[in-house]
């Protein structure tokens, strides 16, 4: 049992709080009285962190406390089983989830833990409306599936488009069947991006749009070099033969005469005529005889041999004008540039061998006219750029021809080509689609499932079935809805409220219809009624545990006091020690009347309040003796009066805050006695032969000063604290002078 609290530091108003020797011990049954705001949830809120030495509000807590086992303080764990009703109790174990069709009624810390990682885990699904564009994971995943569907379908359009490209420019003469299906299994074989230059892509074009073309032949120059050798050889020896014979000057200087003049020598000597043919002269004898000489037989020989060679050349020329090339025409469309191209240079090569073979046949002839001289040959025949012309020209044919044997793979070749060029066009896209769509995939996977890399990061299936799993378990583990409604019947007096069972808790009804709206006074019946049915679970031993109460009547109604009065007495009265607080002076007699028939053998009882007092401007709570006109008087009404009428300023604000709530309620006190009707607080005033200024002054200083929103830390409020208490004092004692002595009296002896 707790005898003591030492000291306390750090706790809200207990700031240095220290035990003072006159106050008596804790017993087993303790009341404490204190007004709204003195302290009393605090003071609850220590007996709190007695069985886990911290508190989450007050983490610089320190305390000592003195017990039938000995001290402990903040540093060691309280060993006696403790069970402490507050607002952080009610706040703990109460939640109600709404948003639903109907209200769902969570009770017990546990539950209202397993209802929070509901509610959170449920955020997480489907978003939390207080964060901005938080969505949840449900509407994220629809998202990125539908993000995943436009990528495919976008994809998809992509391999639909290049089909049709393809399909249209690598059909040829006849249609071809060509679907998304077919690019798309092209695409997986193509590794890196196969672009055409446009000229590749005509050219591949024409191949599939071209007929087959029959073999063409190939220009062929035949003996052409070796004859050209052979007479390049000859002519040297030629031009180098001389023959002997009489010069005859003239003929030597003179080539076209001589030539003349042999043709004539020899049609003279055939015909043997015996004049000149040419003027009809006598030819001398002499004459004739030295021609014969000059023209003899050696050289008659040389230029038949020179003949020979000419008609050689002749037929060189004759073989060479013949070779010539077909026209582009009968080519494949993408050789014809290339083959008109060769064909010009064969031409051009063509024309410079037969010049060339021109001179060489003029060096020739001119030997005729020096056969006693030998000569050099100058002219050459180069027949080089020729035969290479006619290589170029045949290498096209050749690939026309090559073409031709193997026209059909020429086509699948140019298909093949243009359907990886069309499909590289979309090679980048495409990529990177399958990047996104792969990466769109894995996150969806990892939504729904999780990632079993990273136990943190669970699926939506998983927070699903953690949901599912924690609502059983909120919905098996709670008291049965019997003993609720039996008690809650008991502590409110009235049946009206009952739980029945929800899928993830309870639904409450008033009257067989859903309860949305609970007063708070409810609310806390509902809790304490859950926090008596625990005190008898197989955890918490009531003969030997520590139960404190702090105002388990707050907000209800007066009809339902004696009700909870009689359950709580009933619920405790067992218990190895108990710690009443409360602010309310009816539920304070009731406790009083049973705390003074109940016999001291069966356990001692004390009786506090909480004071407060400034220092040094600072409020400070304390524990005190509970003052005696609070004990032995009916009501609460002698003791405002008691503290009204001794009410001294020190003037600080802080130490008249609360005066104006004080003389309220002596007031309406007071008028509920000399004016017992239901006019409100200013007719009432309004009634009373008294000085007006001073009732309206009265009036407003309780009416307007004793609220929230009223001037309760206008530095005014000094004055006007001590002004108004001598009012008020003057008025009580104006109205009704003989019950004015009353109370003076009643409260001159009280400490």
């Amino acid at each position: 049992m707790i005898t003591k609290i030492e000291k306390i530091k750090n706790l809200g108003i207990f700031t240095d709080y220290k035990w003072d020797s006159n106050l008596p011990e804790f017993k087993r049954f303790n009341l404490i009285y204190g007004w709204n705001g003195s302290g009393k949830t605090t003071l609850s809120q220590l007996f709190a962190s007695f069985e886990t030495d911290k508190s989450e509000i007050y983490p610089e807590l320190e305390y000592k406390i003195q017990t039938d086992d000995g001290d402990f303080t903040q540093k060691n764990i309280f060993d006696n089983k403790i069970r402490v009703f507050n607002q952080d109790y009610i706040s703990e174990n109460i939640e109600i989830l709404s948003g639903k069709a109907k209200p769902i009624f969570i009770l017990g810390k546990e539950n209202k833990e397993l209802a929070d990682t509901i509610k959170q885990d449920e955020k997480i699904l489907y978003g939390d409306q207080e964060k901005k564009g938080d969505i949840g994971k449900i509407k994220e995943l629809d998202q990125k599936k539908k993000e995943l569907e436009r990528k495919k379908k976008e994809k998809g359009k992509h391999f639909t488009d290049v089909a049709k490209i393809i399909s249209t420019n690598t059909s040829g003469v006849s249609a071809r069947n060509y679907r998304k299906n077919n690019a798309e299994q092209a695409f997986s074989r193509l590794k890196s991006k196969q672009i055409l230059s446009e000229e590749e892509i005509n050219i591949f074009s024409l191949t599939l749009k071209q007929q087959e073309s029959p073999i063409l032949n190939e220009l062929s120059i035949g003996d052409i070099n070796e004859n050209v050798n052979a007479i390049i050889l000859n002519a040297k020896s030629l031009l180098q033969s001389t023959v002997e014979t009489a010069i005859i000057e003239r003929l030597k200087e003179n080539p076209d005469i001589s030539k003349w003049v042999e043709q004539g020598i020899a049609l003279h000597t055939a015909k043997n005529p015996s004049n000149c043919e040419f003027c009809n002269q006598p030819l001398p004898s002499k004459r004739i005889s030295e021609l014969l000489a000059y023209f003899n037989d050696a050289d008659k020989k040389l230029k038949d041999d020179i003949d020979i060679l000419i008609h050689e050349i002749e037929q060189l020329c004759g073989t060479i004008k013949t070779l010539n090339v077909l026209d582009k025409a009968n080519l494949y469309a993408e050789l014809r540039n290339d083959y008109f191209l060769k064909a010009e240079i064969f031409a051009k090569c063509k024309t410079e061998l037969l010049e060339s073979i021109s001179i060489f046949r003029e060096q020739i002839e001119n030997k005729r006219t020096n056969t006693a001289t030998p000569l050099e040959l100058v002219a050459d025949i180069s027949t080089k750029s020729f035969i290479y012309a006619v290589k170029k020209v045949n290498d096209e044919i050749l690939k026309h021809n090559e073409k031709t044997d193997n026209f059909t793979q020429a086509k699948e070749v140019a298909t093949s080509k243009l359907e990886n060029h069309y499909l590289s066009e979309i090679f980048d896209n495409v990529k990177c689609l399958k990047v996104e769509i792969e990466k769109l995939q894995k996150e969806i996977l990892q939504m729904e499932k999780g990632n079993p890399k990273d136990p943190a990061n669970v699926g939506i299936a998983q927070i699903q079935q953690r949901i599912n799993d924690n609502q059983n378990k909120i919905s098996t583990s709670g008291p049965a809805c019997e003993k609720i409604n039996e008690y809650l019947m008991t502590f409110l007096g009235r049946d009206e409220l009952t739980f029945e069972i929800a899928d993830e808790g309870y639904v409450i009804k008033r009257k067989d219809k859903i309860a949305k709206n609970l007063s708070e006074g409810e609310k806390t019946a509902i809790v304490f009624v859950y926090f008596t049915i625990h005190l008898k679970d197989q955890v918490f031993d009531l003969k030997d545990g520590i139960v404190v109460i702090d105002d388990p009547i707050s907000s209800l109604d007066a009809n339902s006091l004696f009700q909870a009065f009689a359950f709580l007495k009933n619920a405790v009265k067992d218990s190895a020690q108990i710690f009443i607080l409360t602010h309310n002076f009816d539920f304070l007699k009731l406790l009083l009347n049973w705390l003074k028939r109940y016999p001291n053998r069966d356990g001692g009882k004390e009786y506090y309040m909480i004071k407060n007092q400034y220092v040094e401007g600072n409020r400070i709570a304390t524990l005190d003796i509970m003052d005696k006109l609070l004990k032995e008087y009916e009501s609460e009404y002698q003791y405002l009066f008691k503290v009204i009428y001794n009410f001294e300023s020190d003037g600080t604000i802080e130490s008249v805050y609360h005066i104006p709530n004080l003389s309220r309620k002596l007031l309406e006190s007071f008028l509920m006695m000399i004016v017992p009707n239901s006019d409100g607080l200013y007719r009432k005033i309004e009634s009373l032969d008294f000085d007006e200024n001073k009732k309206t002054a009265i009036y407003k200083f309780t009416n307007d000063l004793s609220h929230i929103t009223g001037k309760g830390f206008d530095p005014s409020l000094v004055q006007e604290s001590q002004n108004n208490v001598k009012y008020l004092m003057e008025m009580m004692e104006s109205v009704f002078p003989e019950h004015y002595e009353i109370l003076k009296k009643s409260v001159s002896g009280s400490g």
